[in-house]
C-alpha cells in the first residue's frame, strides 16, 4: 500500500513541471511549432504528456537519424525540444523523484520500483499522446502520410530510448539516495531489560519462558510468582536456585 502511495506521489510529480510550463505556454504567443509554413499547436493539456516525453527524452534524440521520409520533420521537434531548457527540466525531474522517493520509501527496493514505474508511466503517456493526439494533429497539414507516419515512429523511438536512459538514471540516484537516508536515520533503541532486587534478568511479571520449567527436587512443574520474580514450587516449598540462576 506504501509503495503505491509513493508511485502515485512521484508519477504526478513527475507530471507537475510539463503542466505548469503548459499553462505558461498558453499565455505566450509562440505556444506553437512552424513547419512548411503551417503551425502545429503545443498548448492545451491534452498535448502535454507527449511534449513533456520528448523533453524527459533528451538522452533519446540521436535516434532522430533512422528517420527516412519524415526526417525534416522529426529534426523540426527535436530541435525545438532538444535544449539547454528541456534538458535542465528532464534533469530536474530525475534528481527530484529520486530524493523524494528516497525519503517516502522505507527500502532500497521500494524507491528503485517507484522511480522507474513513475517515469516509464509519464513516458509510455507520451508515446499514447504522440499517437492519439499529435498525429491526427499532423494528418491535417499539407503532408504526406508517409512521412507523418515515418515521423511518429521516429519520435516514438526517441521517447523509448530516452526512457531507457532515464530509467537507469532514476534507478541509480533514488538507490544510492535512499541508501544514505537510512543509514542516517537513528536505529531503534534495545528493549530494557527489568532487573529484579536479587540481581537476575527476568521480565518483571511476565514469565521469562514459556513452558514452566521442571523442579529439581521433585520434577513438578514450577509456578511463576510475578511479585517475587521467581518460579516456585509448591510441592517442595522452595524457590529452586539451579532454576532461577540458569534463566
Amino acid at each position: 500500500m506504501r509503495l503505491t502511495l509513493v508511485v502515485i506521489v512521484l508519477t504526478l510529480l513527475a507530471l507537475s513541471p510539463i503542466l505548469l510550463i503548459d499553462s505558461i505556454l498558453t499565455m505566450l504567443p509562440s505556444n506553437s511549432i512552424e513547419y512548411s509554413g503551417e503551425n502545429i499547436s503545443l498548448s492545451g493539456l491534452a498535448n502535454s504528456p507527449w511534449v513533456y516525453a520528448l523533453g524527459m527524452s533528451v538522452p533519446g534524440f540521436g535516434v532522430e537519424a533512422i528517420a527516412t521520409q519524415g526526417k525534416s520533420l522529426v529534426n523540426v521537434f527535436t530541435q525545438f525540444f532538444n535544449s539547454s531548457v528541456w534538458l535542465a527540466v528532464c534533469l530536474t525531474i530525475i534528481v527530484t523523484i529520486s530524493i523524494v522517493a528516497s525519503i517516502l520509501s522505507r527500502s532500497v527496493s521500494d524507491a528503485v520500483k517507484a522511480s522507474v514505474f513513475s517515469v516509464t508511466v509519464v513516458s509510455a503517456l507520451g508515446v499514447y499522446f504522440l499517437h492519439m493526439d499529435l498525429k491526427p494533429v499532423l494528418y491535417d497539414l499539407s503532408l504526406k502520410s508517409v512521412a507523418v507516419d515515418d515521423a511518429v515512429a521516429t519520435l516514438s523511438l526517441v521517447i523509448i530510448a530516452g526512457t531507457v536512459i532515464n530509467i537507469i538514471a532514476v534507478a541509480v540516484l533514488s538507490g544510492v539516495l535512499t541508501h544514505l537516508v537510512l543509514s542516517l536515520k537513528t536505529p531503534p533503541a534495545p528493549a530494557k531489560r527489568v532487573e529484579t532486587g536479587a540481581g537476575e534478568t527476568g521480565r518483571g511479571r511476565i514469565p521469562p519462558l514459556g513452558t514452566p520449567p521442571l523442579c529439581p527436587n521433585c520434577g513438578s512443574k514450577l509456578v511463576w510468582r510475578p511479585e517475587e520474580s521467581k518460579y516456585y514450587c509448591e510441592k517442595c516449598q522452595i524457590y529452586p536456585e539451579e532454576v532461577y540462576l540458569s534463566i
